[in-house]
């Protein structure tokens, strides 16, 4: 369970999610399909520009102190 609640704080979980979200439109027709491949990739790209990395934040705060 904490794995699970340790995935889910993670922007790249979301990303994921999204996208195979995306992925499983299968019974739509072409517009509708097209419809949902533009906004599952929107959504996913908003969610990598709006939240930060985990990883990131912490080489920032290290890069701040070594200059």
């Amino acid at each position: 369970m904490t794995y699970l609640l340790s995935r889910a704080k993670e922007t790249s979980t979301w990303r994921g999610l999204v996208l195979v979200a995306t992925a499983c439109e299968i019974y739509l027709s072409p517009e509708q399909s097209e419809a949902v491949v533009v906004v599952g990739l929107a959504l996913a790209g908003l969610i990598g520009a709006v939240f930060p990395d985990g990883n990131t934040s912490k080489e920032e705060d290290r890069h701040d102190e070594n200059c």
